[in-house]
């Protein structure tokens, strides 16, 4: 019998357990909302300085204003950001670039929960 790659394997983990995954991917989103909200500023600058030992207010700043930049308030998945884990990946596991990205990204959650106005909404909140 042939193994199942594991990109398979997850793909049916997904379809077993969508409520799971939403609520994850719900609250990844909502971490994003938090820390993009201008009233958590100070808490996320003082948790950045905390986690990442960083000692100098404006190296803390630089970062922050980093995160507010590049970070997308709406994660669909991107082919071109999976291809370039997968290259860093593939350093360590050469298998890992037999799989054809693709095949593995599924941007039906974040899609639902787009569509249905959760993620406005949660943005609005905060």
């Amino acid at each position: 019998m042939p193994r199942r790659s594991s990109a398979c394997k997850s793909r049916d983990r997904f379809e077993q357990h969508p409520e799971t995954v939403e609520n994850v991917l719900k609250a990844l989103i909502e971490g994003l909302a938090f820390v993009l909200s201008p009233r958590n500023k100070p808490r996320v600058l003082n948790t950045l300085m905390k986690r990442l030992k960083i000692s100098n207010p404006a190296f803390a700043e630089e970062g922050y204003q980093d995160i507010l930049r590049d970070v997308d308030r709406r994660p669909h998945p991107s082919v071109e950001a999976v291809q370039n884990i997968q290259r860093v990946m593939r350093m360590h596991n050469p298998r890992v670039g037999d799989i054809k990205v693709e095949d593995v990204i599924d941007n039906s959650f974040v899609r639902r929960l787009d569509e249905t106005g959760f993620i406005d909404r949660l943005y609005s909140s905060y």
